[in-house]
C-alpha cells in the first residue's frame, strides 16, 4: 500500500494502517482484511518471524524481528501468537522506507534547523556521548542513523534487539539479542552484548534502545573512557528522561542519586525528538 508506515492486525478480521503524514497519534485507517481465518493469520505470523531468524510458538508466543533491513529499508515485525494471553493473533508491522537519510537531508526536511545541524555535527566531531529520547515512532532511530553516518571510516558496533540502524560499510557491525530456544536456553540479552562489544575495539559504541540492565553496563563503560557513544531511550518528553533512567536503575538495584551522577558523567548531550522534529538539544546536567 503506497505511503503506509504501520500495519496493525488485531485478529484475522481487523486490519488497520497508518500512512505517512498522519503523525504518531491515533490516525489509523481501517482496511479490508485479506485473511479468512485465525489459523491463516497465525501461519503468516510464524512465517514472518522465521524469516527474521526467530521462532514463534506456544512456548514463545511473542517475537520481534527485522526483515530486509540491511540497506535501511524493510519491515520491523512484532507478533503475538494466539495463546493463553489472548485468543487472537496480533501483528504490528512497521515499514522502514528504503532510504538512508543524512543530517543534511533531515535538515532540508525540517527535522531541525541549520543551527541544530551544526551542533549535531559538532557533537559527532568532538566525540561527545549523546542520548536521543522520544516516543515510539518519533524519529529516534532515523536521527541516530544519520548522526552515525557522519562517522566515516570509524568502527561502529551497534547493539539492538532488532537490527534497524543498518548503516553501510565494512566498519559497521550490528549485534542482535537472541531469544531462548525451546528448552529455555541460549538467550543473549543486551547487557551481555554490551560487555562483548567492549572487547571488539569499537570506535563508537551504540545501543539501539536502552530499557534495562544494559544501561548500567553502558554507563560503566562510558565512565571509564569510551567516547563518541550514542543510544536512544523511550520518553514522551525531555522531563520524562531522568525519571525513566531512575526507574531502570531501581529495577537493577541502583538508587536515583547514583543513576543521576552516572548519567551526568557518561552522557554530554540529550536530544529530544517529537513527531519527527528535534525539539531540544541540551547538555545533560546543565
Amino acid at each position: 500500500m503506497p505511503g503506509v508506515t504501520d500495519l496493525l492486525v488485531n485478529g484475522w478480521g481487523q486490519v488497520w494502517v497508518q500512512r505517512e503524514g498522519q503523525g504518531s497519534g491515533n490516525a489509523l485507517e481501517p482496511v479490508a482484511s485479506p485473511f479468512e481465518s485465525e489459523a491463516e493469520l497465525g501461519r503468516l505470523a510464524q512465517e514472518l518471524i522465521a524469516k527474521g531468524g526467530r521462532h514463534l510458538d506456544q512456548a514463545n508466543p511473542f517475537a520481534d524481528v527485522s526483515i530486509g533491513s540491511e540497506s535501511g529499508g524493510g519491515l520491523r515485525v512484532h507478533a503475538a501468537l494466539a495463546s493463553g494471553c489472548n485468543p487472537n493473533t496480533h501483528l504490528s508491522v512497521r515499514v522502514h522506507m528504503n532510504r538512508l537519510f543524512g543530517l543534511e537531508q533531515l535538515c532540508d526536511f525540517g527535522m531541525f534547523d541549520h543551527a541544530q545541524l551544526s551542533l549535531l555535527r559538532k557533537i559527532i566531531l568532538d566525540r561527545e556521548n549523546f542520548l536521543i529520547s522520544g516516543a515510539t515512532g518519533s524519529g529516534k532511530t532515523t536521527l541516530l542513523r544519520a548522526m552515525l553516518a557522519e562517522c566515516v571510516g570509524e568502527r561502529i558496533i551497534a547493539l539492538e534487539d532488532v537490527a534497524e540502524i543498518g548503516l553501510q560499510g565494512a566498519h559497521f557491525i550490528s549485534l542482535q539479542t537472541r531469544q531462548a530456544n525451546n528448552e529455555g536456553k541460549g538467550e543473549i540479552a543486551l547487557d551481555r552484548l554490551v560487555r562483548e562489544a567492549l572487547r571488539m575495539r569499537p570506535d563508537r559504541l551504540v545501543v539501539g534502545e536502552v530499557r534495562g540492565a544494559e544501561l548500567i553496563v553502558m554507563l560503566q563503560a562510558l565512565n571509564t573512557g569510551h567516547r563518541g557513544a550514542g543510544a536512544t531511550i523511550h520518553a514522551n518528553s525531555l522531563e520524562d528522561v531522568l525519571p525513566r533512567v531512575n526507574a531502570i536503575g531501581r529495577s537493577v538495584g541502583v538508587d536515583s542519586k547514583d543513576m543521576t551522577e552516572q548519567m551526568q558523567s557518561a552522557f554530554s548531550w540529550l536530544i529530544h525528538v517529537d513527531h519527527r522534529k528535534v525539539v531540544k538539544i541540551a547538555r545533560i546536567g546543565k
